[in-house]
């Protein structure tokens, strides 16, 4: 009985922590949007049809993130409990998951097409890369003040 009241609470942190989650990943795509809209310049009237757009195409990557995240994580516990993982099922997966990543893209490109000119297709693409970017370095450089100190 206790064990099983363990596991209750366990699993009640998990998806307490699972719900704490989301929002700051919704939080991180409203900054990106943000930052590719201010970047831009974007009239109202194409960041008010874009922007769904955006989101849209944000979250089922995200979606397809995590599912691939939960895979290799499952392949890793399997990897640690039996003789022989399946490395197909999990290069499965992977292809499966770049795959599906890449249609939204497209999807998502034909989509932006209706838009916005070729031109402005190519600096939006620049604008989000450029955010990565700029992520990336905030991220790398809070991490060398943490080792500075």
């Amino acid at each position: 009985m206790k064990r099983n009241t363990t596991i209750l609470v366990m699993m009640l942190m998990l998806l307490n922590l699972y719900a704490q989650q989301r929002p700051r990943v919704r939080d991180m795509h409203i900054k990106k949007w943000d930052f590719i809209a201010a970047k831009m310049q974007l009239s109202v009237k194409q960041a008010e049809n874009i922007k769904p757009l955006f989101m849209e195409y944000e979250m089922a990557v995200w979606k397809i993130m995590e599912q691939n995240r939960d895979a290799h994580r499952k392949f890793i516990e399997d990897k640690r409990t039996s003789t022989k993982p399946d490395f197909e099922r999990i290069n499965d997966a992977f292809v499966n998951s770049e795959m599906q990543k890449a249609q939204l893209m497209k999807n998502y490109y034909n989509k932006l097409k209706k838009q916005l000119t070729a031109e402005q297709i190519y600096e939006y693409f620049d604008t989000e890369r450029s955010f990565r970017k700029e992520l990336i370095r905030d991220w790398q450089g809070k991490g060398r003040r943490v080792q500075q100190r």
